[in-house]
């Protein structure tokens, strides 16, 4: 906390302090004209920012269960108009932070606006002081506009919008999000497998197998995601947020798992395989909703091998223990089927991706479709990490270009990949190892959430706080 505090009073230092302190009325329109502007907050408010032709809405980012809800909050801000019309990007704005917009942030912000060009003359910043946000822009001739909404759409009213996506997965789930039974499990394995059988976008492999690629059309939206280690509310609010639920409705989006779904990685909670049951009865639902567009990646942990382990912890034998005593050796016959049927690695016109890494010889698309053929390959991809002291034997920015060339793709295709934390916080590392266009995605961590998709053509990170959602949409069921 006294870091954090440290922090703000920097950053406060930096801006200055405001020039006056207004509480605006609703819809009253403040002009900053090169002023600071301190306004307190109560409630939940919402501001929106007018910059020419481009409108901004500064929105409080609340959790759908107001019981839970985080003091002080973070901020999102974005373009109400293409919030709108499906998956778009927006920036967050934490208590402590400064967030400034002018030509030199345009690399990362350019997706938010609909209009920039009106944006990035400015030199626009809010900073959060937690129970106040103070603005700025010092270009007073362009006039820069604040105000408050005093009643917000139906249609950008997020709350709202995020608890009906959490209620229609709860439909698609078929009811509480808990673990299925037993007969109930294997009946929807068994399909998800038959399914697998003769998947479109899987080329199959010599032997008239599914192969090991995804080949994904250029039409879909990806949205990648990272490890989720049995972190149930994780893919829940990832459900729950942006448009990627009506976009896979409308089959517009693919959401990719780049594997290791399973296995909790918390301490204490290591040998629990409990969520990593329900982890998978809700990637395996969501499956069979989305044929098309719902791909689950094989990663090292989606094993019964003895050399799955955390700390110690034998996670691939207590899983198929856990696995055959609660579901029978039928579902355990199943879900080791489901994993032999599973791709390996996604190749796309503007991106390729796997679990942990890229093969550290040559290959050729025919090799990867045909992959389970070469074993080194397939330990390669789902359970190298990058070299470094501790792992002397990982792959290099050479494997990762090698890499490339061998799948047809330009040096600057990304690569992206799970499985390696590149530190012990955070959930995205952007060139990551100092490899360019080379990105790290985990989605597994208690308090953030990384995943990474298209907008406007470009794969964007974006970052969710986490919340408990599984025990609340769990009490919107019905009772009886």
């Amino acid at each position: 906390m006294t870091n954090k505090l440290s922090f703000l009073k920097n950053l406060l230092g930096h801006l200055g302090s405001a020039d006056e302190t207004v509480v605006p009325a609703p819809s009253q329109k403040l002009r900053l004209s090169g002023k600071r502007i301190r306004i307190p907050l109560s409630g939940f408010p919402i501001f929106a920012v007018e910059m020419g032709k481009q409108r901004l809405h500064l929105y409080p980012d609340l959790s759908v269960d107001n019981r839970t809800q985080r003091t002080p909050y973070d901020f999102i801000l974005f373009d109400p108009q293409r919030y709108c019309t499906g998956i778009s990007h927006v920036l967050r704005l934490s208590p402590g932070e400064t967030l400034a917009i002018d030509r030199n942030n345009a690399e990362h912000q350019k997706y938010v606006f609909s209009s920039p060009r009106d944006a990035f003359r400015r030199h626009f910043s809010v900073l959060h002081e937690g129970d106040a946000l103070v603005f700025r822009d010092p270009v007073s001739e362009l006039g820069t506009y604040v105000s408050l909404i005093e009643e917000e759409q139906d249609a950008l009213h997020i709350p709202s919008r995020r608890a009906t996506a959490l209620k229609r997965v709860m439909e698609i789930f078929g009811g509480a999000i808990q673990a299925l039974p037993p007969e109930e499990a294997l009946d929807t394995l068994k399909k998800v497998n038959r399914c697998l059988r003769d998947q479109s976008h899987c080329p199959k492999d010599s032997v008239g197998n599914p192969g090991g690629t995804l080949q994904l059309p250029s039409q879909y939206t990806p949205i990648l995601v990272g490890d989720l280690h049995a972190q149930v509310d994780n893919l829940l609010k990832i459900l729950s947020e942006n448009t990627f639920l009506e976009s896979l409705e409308h089959g517009e989006a693919a959401l990719i798992i780049l594997g290791d779904a399973i296995h909790p990685e918390q301490d204490g909670k290591l040998e629990d395989m409990h969520s990593s049951l329900l982890m998978m009865d809700l990637i395996f639902k969501l499956k069979l909703q989305f044929p098309e567009q719902v791909f689950y990646i094989v990663g090292n942990h989606d094993s019964f091998s003895h050399d799955v382990m955390k700390h110690g912890v034998m996670q691939g034998l207590l899983w198929e223990k856990h696995v055959t005593a609660s579901r029978g050796e039928e579902y355990r016959a199943e879900l080791e089927l489901f994993y032999r049927q599973s791709p390996l690695v996604v190749v796309s016109q503007d991106f390729i991706a796997c679990h942990a890494g890229p093969a550290r010889r040559k290959i050729s698309l025919e090799t990867l479709t045909n992959v389970r053929q070469f074993p080194d390959i397939v330990h390669d991809i789902t359970w190298n990490r990058i070299r470094s002291p501790r792992f002397p034997a990982g792959y290099t920015r050479g494997d990762v270009r090698r890499f490339r060339k061998g799948l047809g793709a330009e040096s600057d295709t990304p690569f992206i990949v799970g499985h390696h934390p590149y530190s012990e916080e955070g959930t995205l590392w952007l060139n990551a190892g100092h490899i360019d266009h080379h990105h790290i995605i985990i989605s597994a961590r208690p308090d953030r959430i990384g995943l990474m998709t298209r907008i406007d053509g470009d794969l964007v990170p974006e970052i969710y706080p986490t919340e408990p959602l599984t025990a609340w949409l769990n009490e919107q069921t019905p009772a009886g």
